[in-house]
């Protein structure tokens, strides 16, 4: 009988038997290390041979035919086909997915899909832990599918989106798919480059780094160390709290010097400060021993500075960090944990730690906005678009495949990249593969997100004011310290008492600051109140300092645009929203909520309080926005504060509980919030108020004058005077000129009533591109989406 000698190219069995470098036969070898990784770095195994035959006669090996069965049996267990029309799922044959799926695949294709079933057979033998933490179900079946949808014959895709509500570690999967490619790459079997982005440039550093790391780096402990600019930083912050004592005491000269020996402890910095002040023969005034101590703190890296209301700088000590001394991975975050040490990466200072160029770099960690810049892509395209051949994207949100494949195709890479992108929406882009979708409520179930309850109001028969109103401000302050005795009978503690995350318009950010610690100095002063700006430098601070335990809750007082998408609060259980917002950012805001790791027993829940608003929009309520499986009936309706919502089970116990009770305290009345027709009453009842915001400020709004109805549409605001002309070496373009450029393309109210406008003209600018480009896309973005 005549053997047939299978291809080089179709040889995928590398199992101890087909070894051999015998005739026909390709050796796929283990993965030694290469120079640039240390000599402790283990060597992987083999991979798994996947097919054996040739021609006609290609069959899967036993063992991949074991493996596939087990997996594909687990995603069908954890995603049904049924409920997940919109995905491809795997044959159930391991014959048929060889045959017609695999083994014609682009050769690419081949090797990844190859090193991934490896890789998850690994995972699956080592009780799913990746990274520190155990894969949930949804996760390790996201990867099933991902490895088994990425063959597909000649025509193989390259685009895959994969779905999942926010808090449900799609980071972590994006991270083994990098894990995957950073093995083939060890292998030789990946000439080009793994690109991971994120949708804004703040997401990249917390996904990177990883909170381990995003500590040591506030306080610039090693493997950071304090540059000129940081040194200059601090001083000038202190020098805001107290210019006479900074200039008197640590002049510039002075304040380098002392850096330079970098104290590690209080006590050593105490002893630093005082042998330059004997030298210098200078002393410290009584009155002057909190700056004095501030110093020392900031000198031993036990605190930082961070902005406080109006623009003034507050000192924001932090624990000390853990094993300071012993130098830990530079990246440690879900997304990036799988990078070796030394290995060549390519990301700015503020992101992680280079240590290769672009054109050098194995792996690339850039923001989404950058990677697709137009400048970028010109002066980049050779030593880095060309070669990209992975792109992996952290909540690409509107984003097309083709706006990270473009740049790649443009600058005459050797083929397509593949792109791989998270996300917790549907946006009907046009992907390829659209993974079966991991909802809250499934979250919920499954004991990965607590449950959430809801608080709304004021009643539909109560008054509701205009936004960034007076009287509104008031009344969420009185509803904010209201006991929920729902929250009583189940032994939760109160919402004011836990850590929470408070919504407002930016122009009011400061202000409720200052209304929030005021209240709380009657009725718990060790609570902590700070104001949210965006600034980067304080970002990661906040959110330690948010996470870290204290005798007090911990609020933090933020906008919308600001912290819809970009903080981590690992502590939050409470979100009271005051402004107005769509159910679309309703949704993301609820999004940091179930970032919250706190849950604790079966009645346990987060908590979103929402203000209804007279010009706000009805619909923007959780009700709406979330999906959460139960019946509403569109007329209105009565609804218990603090009932929960998105469990099934804890739903219908509250309800048997609470029907008991004709009527509670925390009884209110949900209104319509369905489409008026013409000359209908509105389902709410409206009152006026005074304005709050700057140029309006003491002026009576009337929500039922159409004017103040709809922001997008009101153009009767003044042009401001500007006489001043962008120029990118200075810096990115002021708020007046920007405001002068929404003027001119008729966007002036909109741009004053959308903080987010600003950020994306900054992100531009920062990128190398055309901020007013980028705000007259954002104008219409925002006209189309709420006009």
């Amino acid at each position: 009988m005549r053997r047939e000698l299978r291809k080089p190219e179709e040889s995928y069995d590398n199992s101890p038997r087909a070894c051999k470098p015998s005739k026909g036969c390709t050796f796929v070898p283990p993965i030694r290390p290469p120079p640039y990784l240390s000599k402790e770095t283990p060597t992987v195994r083999p991979a798994i041979a996947i097919l054996k035959g040739a021609g006609n006669d290609r069959v899967p090996t036993p063992a991949f035919a074991s493996l596939y069965r087990k997996l594909t049996s687990f995603l069908a267990e954890v995603f049904p086909p049924s409920e997940n029309p919109q995905s491809l799922y795997p044959p159930l044959s391991a014959d048929e997915f060889v045959s017609r799926r695999f083994a014609t695949a682009p050769e690419f294709h081949r090797h990844l899909s190859q090193e991934l079933w490896t890789l998850l057979r690994e995972i699956s033998g080592n009780k799913r832990q990746v990274n520190r933490k155990k894969l949930y179900d949804h996760q390790f079946a996201h990867l099933i599918w991902t490895v088994a949808s990425l063959t597909d014959g000649p025509n193989s895709p390259t685009s895959f989106f994969i779905q999942g509500a926010p808090g449900t570690g799609k980071t972590l999967t994006l991270g083994v798919l990098m894990q995957a490619c950073i093995r083939l790459q060890q292998r030789q079997l990946m000439k080009g480059k793994i690109a991971y982005c994120t949708a804004k440039p703040y997401h990249l550093s917390d996904k990177v780094r990883g909170k381990g790391m995003g500590h040591r780096r506030v306080l610039r402990t090693p493997p950071y160390t304090h540059s000129e600019k940081d040194i200059n930083r601090l001083r000038l912050a202190l020098c805001r709290m107290d210019q006479q004592f900074m200039k008197r005491c640590f002049p510039r000269k002075a304040w380098n010097a002392l850096f330079a020996k970098r104290p590690a402890t209080e006590d050593e910095a105490r002893r630093v400060i005082d042998d330059y002040f004997q030298t210098a023969g200078l002393s410290v005034a009584e009155s002057d021993g909190t700056m004095f101590a501030n110093v020392v703190k900031i000198l031993a890296s036990l605190a930082t500075t961070v902005r406080g209301p109006s623009g003034a700088t507050e000192l924001l000590t932090l624990p000390p960090v853990p094993d300071v001394t012993q130098q830990i991975d530079s990246h440690t975050g879900d997304a990036a944990f799988a990078i070796p040490p030394d290995y060549p990466v390519f990301a700015r200072e503020n992101i992680g730690i280079s240590t290769a160029t672009r054109g050098e770099a194995r792996v690339v960690l850039e923001p989404a906005l950058m990677f697709t810049s137009v400048r970028q892509i010109e002066r980049y395209q050779e030593e880095l678009h060309r070669h990209v051949q992975v792109i992996l994207c952290d909540e690409a949100q509107r984003r097309q495949p083709l706006a990270f494949q473009e740049p790649v195709v443009s600058a005459r890479a050797e083929q397509v990249p593949l792109v791989f992108a998270a996300g917790s929406q549907w946006y009907g882009k046009a992907w390829n593969c659209r993974s079966p979708r991991h909802s809250f409520p499934e979250s919920i179930r499954r004991g990965i997100l607590p449950d959430l309850g809801v608080r709304i109001f004021p009643s539909a028969q109560a008054l509701h004011y205009p936004s960034e109103t007076e009287e509104a401000v008031e009344q969420l302050l009185k509803l904010f310290f209201q006991p929920l005795s729902n929250f009583n009978e189940l032994g939760l503690p109160q919402p004011h008492d836990v850590n929470t995350l408070v919504v407002v318009h930016t122009r009011l950010v400061d202000p409720m600051v200052e209304r929030l610690r005021q209240a709380y100095a009657t009725r718990n002063p060790s609570a902590t109140v700070r104001p949210f700006h965006g600034n980067e430098e304080d970002r990661e601070a906040l959110q330690i300092w948010f996470d870290a335990e204290g005798e007090g809750p911990n609020v933090l007082v933020s906008s919308a645009a600001i912290v819809k998408e970009s903080l981590d609060l690992l502590s939050l259980r409470h979100l009271a929203v005051g402004a107005k917002v769509s159910a679309d950012v309703l949704y993301h805001l609820i999004g940091r909520l179930a970032h919250g790791r706190s849950r604790r027993n079966k009645t346990d829940r987060m908590l979103v309080t929402l203000q209804q608003l007279a010009d706000g929009n009805l619909a923007a309520t959780p009700f709406v926005a979330l999906d959460h499986g139960q019946n509403f009936p569109d007329e209105g309706f009565t609804w218990i504060n603090g009932h929960a919502l998105m469990s099934a089970r804890a739903f219908q116990q509250d309800e048997r509980r609470l029907a008991r009770k004709k009527r509670t305290p925390d009884s209110v009345e949900v209104p319509s919030h369905g489409r008026r027709k013409r000359g209908m009453p509105p389902p709410i009842k409206m009152a006026s108020g005074t304005s709050l915001l700057p140029g309006k400020n003491g002026r009576v709004i009337d929500p039922n004058v159409r004017e103040h109805t709809n922001p997008l549409i009101n153009n009767r605001a003044l042009v401001p005077i500007v006489h001043e002309t962008y120029d990118p070496k200075k810096g990115p373009p002021s708020r007046e000129q920007t405001r002068l450029w929404a003027a001119e393309c008729g966007g002036l109210t909109v741009f004053d009533n959308y903080p987010s406008i600003m950020l994306a003209v900054k992100e531009a600018h920062d990128s190398g591109g055309d901020p007013r480009h980028a705000l007259e896309q954002k104008l219409s973005r925002l006209r189309e989406r709420y006009g």
